[in-house]
């Protein structure tokens, strides 16, 4: 096995971080490297390993470490030990040191291993720690100790004893990125061990490396690589006086947060069943769990976005809800792009980044015209909405039709005897024979405005009239209400029907499957155009990606004849033509 295999297969060999873990309060006192002794202690021929990670600093990188005064006061001596570390994992060794005083300061230099690639970095950076070796045999050096370096010192020479500064340091680090852990010394934690602080410090180091893009910043690589040393100082630089990082510090990680939660949506719905149904199935061709690694990095970054603007988790309790913040954000990290504050929406599983004009869009009915009618036959009366566009005035109605005489048809296999009150098939809809379910229909059958089983004075919408509609309203999602929202929110995010709707239009469409989240209506037309359209074909693995009537159904032959059976399907923001529908809802028009 290569070194860069061994390396990918210790990386992500890990179990998973649950979400439990990461809002966990949890203490990590390692057995042996307990640090009561405060006073200076000479060492003689003592001997340090340990690790230097952000990613792992690449082998041969520089590790020095500076002996401090014998009064305590960690003053460098003048007196440095040099070693380079000896494999890609970042392993380091002293021996034979010899010190005055137990209390030193390390600082470890070099390329590193980037997480989001397993590639060496084009840039160098240095990382330092300062630690007690009075009862140490390893310290490693990694992001925590970096951040907590000018802390530590600041709180000892408060008053502090170096125990209790180590601790308070490492807390305070944890909860700048909102999570709430104990540990006993940083220089324990390791990226590649399975502690709740391990995991964090991983995800931590992966995060700070996703922004900013560091060889993109500026042209010349030198300049680039100095901001990124410029950036991992401005978080030490920023802990040291109170153990509190700055919004102006924190506004490129929650922006990359946000990012990173956004692009991996997906991770949402993912369970620790499927990640490991996925693990199982690529046993023999992967090694390195990458699905339970995006997992845990979703989660961690939406934690630290949601700390950041300080709101709750977005739940379907909240759909619809908005939440304001005010604190900055890096959105573009190549135009270095800061937005100050802004408002967030609730979809029901995630928290969108959006405008106050959004928002009150959101509410803005679309100009038109409220009414009602009565169907004569059986009495009941709908809602209707009426609209001109393009000089022509339509009247929909904007309810189902519901006609009582009617053949309701009926659900196939587990709901057989299940009855979808108000849909027909598409020649109980015309009222015409059932033969031509399965056949071209004859021009002499249908009218130009096609009465069908609508009331008298209405017809059956036509494909060229949902057109129309579609045009007025811009999109058909402003076709939508709540009532969309109250399936598998899954379901919805897999057929991108996440939203929030608030049925602008007083249209109320109608969900007819519920768990998949579609819908479907008759129409008809007497453009040949459409029929002579010139469709691709069929392709199974994408069938919607055709614009509305893209495509027939070679089942339903339209050869020789000027009229075309068309359903509409209303996908979020798509909608598609297809053949004539064995089950669907009627939407009449006044004629």
């Amino acid at each position: 096995m290569s070194k860069q295999e061994n390396l990918n297969m210790k990386k992500w060999l890990l179990p998973a971080l649950t979400i439990g873990a990461l809002f966990c309060a949890c203490s990590m006192d390692t057995a042996g490297t307990s640090e009561e002794i405060e006073g200076a202690v000479a060492l003689s021929d003592k001997r340090i390993v340990g690790v230097s990670q952000k990613g792992p600093l690449v082998k041969g990188s520089n590790v020095v470490l500076k002996e401090t005064s014998a009064d305590g006061s960690f003053t460098p001596t003048g007196k440095e030990f040099s070693t380079t570390t000896v494999s890609d994992n970042g392993d380091f060794e002293f021996k034979g040191l010899h010190l005055e005083s137990q209390f030193v300061l390390l600082s470890a230099q070099g390329n590193y291993i980037r997480e989001s690639d397993d590639e060496p970095s084009e840039c160098s950076i240095r990382l330092d720690a300062v630690s007690n070796l009075q009862k140490r045999e390893t310290v490693n050096i990694n992001l925590l100790t970096h951040f907590e370096y000018k802390r530590v010192l600041n709180l000892v020479k408060e008053g502090k004893s170096f125990v209790e500064a180590k601790k308070q340091a490492a807390r305070e680090v944890f909860e700048a990125f909102g999570f709430s852990v104990e540990v006993s010394a940083s220089e324990d934690l390791n990226i590649y061990h399975t502690s709740d602080a391990d995991l964090i410090l991983y995800n931590l180091s992966s995060l700070v490396d996703g922004r900013p893009e560091w060889n993109d910043w500026l042209d010349e690589e030198q300049e680039g690589c100095e901001k990124l040393q410029q950036y991992l100082d401005s978080f030490t630089d920023d802990f040291a006086d109170d153990g509190v990082l700055s919004d102006s510090v924190l506004q490129d990680v929650a922006g990359y947060a946000y990012y990173y939660t956004s692009a991996h949506a997906a991770m949402e719905f993912t369970t620790e069943r499927d990640i490991e149904d996925k693990e199982k199935h690529d046993a023999d061709e992967r090694k390195d769990h990458y699905l339970r690694k995006l997992k845990r990095e979703y989660e961690f970054s939406k934690r630290v976005f949601l700390h950041y603007v300080d709101i709750e988790a977005c739940t379907e309790d909240l759909w619809g809800q908005y939440r304001e913040f005010d604190k900055p954000i890096v959105l573009d990290s190549w135009e270095r792009e800061v937005q100050q504050g802004g408002y967030l929406l609730c979809n029901g599983f995630s928290w969108e980044l959006t405008t106050k004009e959004h928002l009150d869009s959101l509410l803005l009915k679309i100009e038109h015209e409220n009414g009602t009618m009565t169907d004569e036959r059986d009495g009941k009366t709908y809602k209707t909405v009426s609209f001109e566009h393009k000089g022509k005035t339509y009247v929909w109605m904007a309810e189902d039709l519901q006609y009582t005489d009617a053949t309701v048809t009926y659900s196939k296999g587990a709901d057989m005897n299940k009855r979808l009150v108000g849909s027909y098939s598409w020649t109980t809809a015309m009222q015409i024979d059932d033969k031509y379910m399965k056949g071209p229909v004859k021009a002499d059958l249908l009218d130009t405005l096609h009465q069908g089983i609508c009331p008298d004075g209405w017809h059956i919408s036509t494909s060229e009239e949902w057109t129309a509609l579609f045009e007025y309203v811009e999109n058909p999602e402003n076709l939508l209400d709540e009532r969309w929202r109250a399936s598998d929110i899954e379901t919805a995010f897999a057929k991108d029907l996440i939203g929030v709707f608030f049925n602008r239009f007083d249209f109320n469409l109608s969900i007819m499957d519920p768990k998949y989240l579609e819908t479907y209506y008759h129409a008809y037309t007497l453009d040949e155009s459409v029929l002579s359209y010139d469709a691709p074909a069929f392709d199974e693995n994408d069938p919607w990606k055709e614009p509305m009537y893209g495509f027939f159904d070679a089942d339903y032959p339209i050869e020789n004849s000027h009229f075309s059976a068309l359903e509409i399907t209303v996908r979020g923001n798509r909608t598609f033509g297809v053949s004539k529908a064995p089950k669907a809802y009627v939407r009449c028009l006044k004629n």
